[in-house]
């Protein structure tokens, strides 16, 4: 179910329309800044660790009432945490999803961060509209609170734990290949955000940003990347393999991996962020698409 935003005002940010975005593809130019970024944003970080995203008990209403889910299914769905569902414990995606901002958005880069991105979501009703899924964060709200200059360009899905799908790594996933055969400079105009663990969204999953500077070629396994779990006095690369081994020191994440028989460096999706040139109505993605279809087309 779509809830309706006026004009905007209603998010409490981005009041104006951004103006064009325009890739920066000068020969040896870094095209992201993250020391100057603060890259990775933490999402335990003191400054919003504590911040409540979502009422639990109005989430499952959403999930009973707009998506048909049973009451006791959507209230297992839902972890249940001591101190509360905070960024700190359970904002991975809507921790990336505020570096992805900060990265791309043309105009108030400065202003995104976890806490003011949740204040949008929390403002616009991201949090029940979708019942337990909160998949629509991904996709509406970065559109919505850059007015389309930010969009989900394009992605890739595979399903962990499921007979059907093999397991997909990096090296192995067309789309996540394509991204990393381009230069930094190249890619200046997206980003991508992996999904790691589970398929599903309760306990065991987990998001990261592949590093927009990494000069990995397509080969390498273990992606570096930028990941809101990684501990705040950790210096220099950090890659899945070391995510994988942070986040399993929690029994619950370590028991559905398992039970999915989800392994390090496996990978559940991948989510392409773009710029868009909003005064022509188009995508900046062209080269990406260009190296994706070369990638499929040798699969």
């Amino acid at each position: 179910m779509r809830i309706a935003l006026g004009a905007g005002a209603a998010l409490g940010v981005g009041g104006t329309l951004p103006p064009t975005a325009r890739a920066a593809t000068a020969s040896g130019v870094t095209p992201f800044d993250l020391v100057a970024s603060r890259m990775p944003f933490r999402q335990d970080d003191p400054a919003w660790g504590r911040d409540v995203m979502w009422d639990r008990k109005l989430v499952v209403k959403a999930a009973t009432t707009l998506n048909r889910v049973g009451k006791v299914e959507a209230n297992s769905l839902l972890r249940e945490f001591p101190d509360g569902n905070t960024i700190a414990n359970e904002g991975c995606l809507l921790t990336c999803m505020a570096m992805v901002l900060r990265l791309l958005a043309p105009e108030r880069a400065s202003s995104w961060n976890p806490r003011t991105l949740n204040r949008a979501a929390q403002s616009g009703w991201y949090y029940t509209k979708s019942g337990v899924s909160m998949t629509t964060l991904v996709a509406d709200l970065v559109s919505d609170v850059t007015y389309g200059a930010v969009q989900l360009g394009v992605k890739e899905e595979w399903l962990p734990g499921v007979d059907a799908w093999p397991a997909r790594f990096c090296d192995g996933a067309p789309l996540v290949r394509a991204y990393r055969s381009l230069t930094p400079a190249a890619r200046a105009s997206f980003l991508v955000m992996l999904k790691i663990g589970t398929w599903d969204d309760t306990v065991a999953s987990h998001y990261v940003l592949l590093d927009p500077n990494s000069t990995d070629g397509p080969d390498v396994r273990d992606a570096e990347i930028l990941d809101p779990a990684m501990p705040a006095g950790r210096i220099g690369p950090w890659r899945l393999s070391d995510s994988a081994a942070w986040i399993l020191q929690d029994p619950d994440i370590a028991a559905g991996w398992e039970a999915d028989g989800v392994v390090p460096m496996q990978i559940a999706g991948a989510w392409v962020f773009t710029r868009w040139d909003v005064t022509a109505g188009r995508s900046l993605l062209a080269p990406l698409v260009s190296a994706w279809a070369d990638e499929l087309g040798r699969a």
